[in-house]
């Protein structure tokens, strides 16, 4: 049998739900007076200031820790999560020799790269490569 809170004769205009704490009803319970809220509230105290070292943790484990948490981040990130282990070794398979050209390209096709710039830019604002034959040639 359903019940309608506004036909209660002391509490008229009460919600099922109250919003603010001053349509609550009068008799509604303090929550934090209660023993066993006010012990716990007590414990919670006492364990954030009583705290007088943090445990040193080992330079592997830290590593460890980062690298768990950076791997973490990257399957979140792109999904990785969510794919059968085949999967997963293909996928990875793919990003490592991207990865690996990527830093190919860095080490061993920048330099000529940037040598050519630099004889272009000195070319174009002098106009001869008169001294620069051993580097530009």
């Amino acid at each position: 049998m359903a019940t309608d809170f506004n036909q209660h004769p002391q509490h008229s205009s009460l919600e099922p739900f109250p919003l603010f704490i001053d349509s609550a009803p009068p008799n509604s319970a303090n929550y934090f007076s209660s023993p066993m809220a006010m012990a716990a509230v007590q414990l919670l105290a006492s364990s954030s200031s009583s705290h007088l070292r943090k445990p040193r943790i080992s330079m592997p484990a830290k590593v460890s820790n980062y690298l768990r948490l950076r791997y973490y981040q990257y399957e979140v990130t792109f999904g990785v999560y969510v794919m059968t282990p085949t999967e997963k070794f293909i996928f990875n398979t793919m990003v490592i020799v991207a990865f690996i050209a990527l830093l190919y390209a860095l080490f061993w096709g920048v330099e000529p790269f940037v040598v050519n710039t630099l004889c272009r830019v000195k070319y174009y604002a002098t106009g001869s490569l008169s001294n620069t034959h051993q580097l530009c040639s």
